[in-house]
């Protein structure tokens, strides 16, 4: 009940949370998962504890789904596909797996690297991501990634250039938003490109082995997509998606883990502690929630109560051997299952957005000023900024009203901006008579001697002043003054003037047109030489191919330009509705409760025309629909025609580049692996053609060499790798001989120091292991 009331505010959304239990052939039978596929119950064994034993027999939780045998196809459908919805409509989202080590958190999330149909949920929201935004065509979307890792209480930016040293980061609170400075966002235009930079980070997380795991996660990952979305006009979004890959909670008994492995394992159950305690104070509604007591639950707050749509997926290991860590993860889950989130639809902060929506809002309350003015039977005001002309009628009232010539109201003051403007004006008034006082008073009156020279000195140049600047020059041209003696520039100075324009208009030597160098040039030709033989490939060998390409093109952009025609219909067909339901209830109302059943013949047109317009909508509705279900498979065919025309052209382009190419010899000149990648490409493509992304983008991981690890982590990795090389040179058996040796000949007063035997720090070479 108080998640359905919960649900009911605006804004507000109920963590949901699915259990899902690992495969095993030992499976408890005191784990028993009901038919309705949302309840589990656990039957505890009674100890003999006397005649009077209150122990409790049963446990049962409730869930919101529990994922038995379950594909991963499965789980992301469940678990995923509604919070990416909420993603792609501007929501944030978080899906996080909790569990202990080993019950299938990082196979959740991950999945298996080599096996594309047993891919995780990340690399599942990243091409539902990507195909969502192929098929939304009114909509244009930023995609962004990073990658963040907190090992051993320290932060680590998975996608820098050296993840191992990037331990500068914080998490700061910006206006109610949780966030990390100092944390790289890398821009992904495809899913490639995205699950290539998953991978990058992949290949860079701290894992090791013990007896639950060979590869165990000993430090939490949050893997996040960030989307700006622009839907056309001042609408504009932005979200986040967080999927978190937590370290699994450890027995070190069961473990049997030692030295940094064991110092991992303290960290991770401190962190899980803790994250423990701030779902409690959550669920309890305390006034201080311990948000900050570390990295991990500082990352997670906008999750657990924040802004934000969360999905839990509690792993178990449903064996009589971890029922103790069992029952504690479904206990958590329990609690985290009782906690509510805000989560509302983030506006973009672009200033180019905001923008045109403080314009549309301007032009709005421009419109409602001028219907109260109407409304107050006032004379039509313009709230528009003035222009030139009604500046200087302004300036004409003020020069009137200063001069005694006008009254008070001479001068509008009608609406705040006339007042400001006339304040202006009367400024200008003022500093312009301040001009002229001061003109007037450096001016000295002129003695009779000064004015007769004057007069004669005008009465012998009265020929030359006879020809007055502006007059006419014998019918050549208009006269402009008499240029000084010395206005005549030097022969020096003209040399020096050609010779600059001279310099100005030679070419740099050696480059062509524009100062292009001879390599541009050259890569230009070379790239012109190959559109043209792309061109000539599509017209002469492969007419068909390009035709086929074209033509599915053709019918994808049909099939957009239908989707977006009807997506018109409907959003008028909505408009209409909207405007019809007003009119019809301000009708009724006008009516009254007296006109009963009985409608005037306006208002049965009304509601005529307002059932046929929900019926346009609903006919507008499912053909988008039905649109948005056929352009899929469109772009798919466009993927593989295209693929096809431009693997064909380069091997094309090769041959005719090669001397002498005959035959195959395109295919004879590549080596063995590169020979495998092309047939594993085409086996790919014949498959399944989204698969090319996953395998593209592995590949290439594989291919990419990261950084040296320095910090804690890599003194960390290095200290591993010596306890590695330990068991590898001593074997137990071995160092208790040698340690039973060292002390017997202490004992004799020998002086004993037992090495492991390897030198270097974690980022260098290593000298052998010698045994002593």
């Amino acid at each position: 009940q108080r998640r359905a009331a919960d649900r009911d505010h605006m804004g507000k959304s109920a963590v949901r949370v699915f259990l899902r239990t690992r495969p095993t052939s030992l499976s408890s039978d005191a784990v028993s998962i009901m038919q309705d596929k949302k309840t589990v119950n656990i039957g505890l064994r009674k100890k003999e504890e006397g005649v009077i034993n209150n122990q409790t027999e049963n446990l049962t939780f409730k869930y919101d789904g529990i994922l038995q045998s379950t594909s991963q196809e499965g789980v992301f459908q469940q678990c995923a596909q509604e919070v990416l919805e909420s993603v792609l409509s501007g929501y944030n989202g978080t899906i996080f797996a909790y569990g202990q080590t080993g019950a299938g958190k990082t196979y959740t999330m991950s999945g298996d690297a080599a096996n594309y149909a047993q891919r995780g949920l990340i690399p599942r929201a990243v091409h539902h991501i990507f195909r969502e935004i192929d098929m939304r065509t009114d909509r244009e979307v930023t995609v962004r990634v990073s990658y963040l890792e907190i090992y051993n209480e320290v932060m680590y930016d998975l996608l820098a250039d050296n993840p191992g040293m990037a331990d500068n980061l914080v998490v700061v609170d910006d206006a109610g938003v949780t966030k990390v400075r100092g944390m790289s966002k890398k821009a992904v235009a495809s899913e490639e490109e995205a699950l290539a930079r998953f991978f990058e980070g992949e290949t860079a997380r701290a894992t090791a082995q013990h007896t639950l795991n060979k590869s165990s996660s000993r430090s939490h990952c949050v893997f996040t997509i960030y989307l700006d979305t622009h839907s056309g006009g001042d609408t504009a979004t932005t979200s986040k998606l967080n999927l978190v890959d937590l370290a699994g909670s450890e027995r070190t008994k069961k473990t049997q883990v030692t030295g940094q492995t064991l110092k991992e394992a303290m960290f991770i159950n401190k962190s899980l502690t803790f994250l423990e305690q701030t779902v409690n104070a959550l669920s309890k509604r305390d006034a201080h929630v311990p948000f900050r007591q570390t990295k991990l639950t500082a990352v997670l707050k906008d999750a657990l109560g924040g802004n934000c749509k969360t999905v839990m997926v509690a792993c178990v290991w449903p064996e009589d051997s971890h029922m103790e860590e069992t029952i504690s993860t479904l206990r958590f889950a329990t609690r985290v299952r009782s906690l509510t989130t805000n989560a509302v639809v983030n506006e973009s902060n672009d200033p180019s957005f905001l923008m045109r929506r403080y314009e549309r809002q301007i032009a709005e309350l421009k419109q409602e000023l001028a219907m109260r003015d109407t409304l107050a039977g006032r004379a039509r005001i313009s709230y528009e900024d003035f222009g030139d002309l009604e500046r200087q009628e302004l300036a004409a009232a003020v020069q009137k009203y200063l001069a005694g010539d006008g009254e008070v109201d001479t001068v509008p003051v009608e609406s705040l901006k006339q007042v400001k403007e006339a304040y202006k004006a009367f400024k200008s008034a003022f500093m312009q008579m301040q001009a002229r006082l001061e003109a007037q008073l450096k001016e000295r009156p002129m003695t009779e001697a000064a004015a007769e020279g004057a007069g004669e000195e005008a009465g012998e140049e009265g020929d030359a002043a006879e020809v007055m600047v502006g007059d006419d020059d014998n019918a050549t041209g208009f006269h402009i003054g008499n240029a000084p003696d010395d206005a005549r520039p030097s022969a020096e100075d003209s040399s020096k003037s050609l010779g600059g324009d001279a310099d100005r208009s030679t070419s740099v030597p050696g480059t062509g047109t524009g100062g292009r160098t001879p390599e541009m040039s050259q890569a230009s030709r070379l790239m012109a030489d190959k559109n043209a033989a792309f061109i000539e490939y599509k017209r002469e060998v492969a007419p068909d191919v390009a035709a086929s390409l074209k033509e599915a093109m053709e019918k994808v952009r049909e099939t957009r330009n239908k989707m977006r025609e009807r997506g018109l219909a409907a959003n008028q067909a909505k408009e209409d509705i909207d405007r019809l339901g007003s009119q019809l209830a301000q009708m009724k109302a006008a009516q009254g409760e007296s006109a009963g059943d009985v409608v005037d013949s306006e208002t049965y047109e009304c509601m005529q025309s307002l059932r046929a317009a929900k019926s346009a909508y609903r006919s507008s509705f499912d053909e988008v629909k039905a649109l948005r279900g056929d352009l899929e498979p469109l772009i798919t065919a466009v993927a593989i025609e295209r693929a096809a025309l431009v693997e064909g052209f380069q091997e094309w382009y090769s041959a005719a580049k090669a001397p002498g190419a005959v035959g195959d010899e395109d295919e004879e000149g590549l080596d063995i692996a590169e020979q495998f990648d092309r047939v594993e490409l085409e086996r790919i493509f014949q498959e399944d053609p989204e698969l090319s992304a996953f395998h593209s983008a592995r590949k290439n991981t594989k291919r990419t060499k990261k950084g040296t690890y320095g910090g804690d982590k890599g003194r960390a990795i290095g200290a591993r790798r010596q306890e590695q090389l330990m068991k590898l040179c001593f074997p137990p058996t071995h160092n208790h001989l040698l340690q039973t040796t060292a002390q017997a000949l202490r004992g004799k007063g020998k002086h004993i120091s037992l090495t492991d035997g390897v030198s270097g720090s974690g980022d260098g070479p290593r000298e052998r292991c010698v045994r002593p």
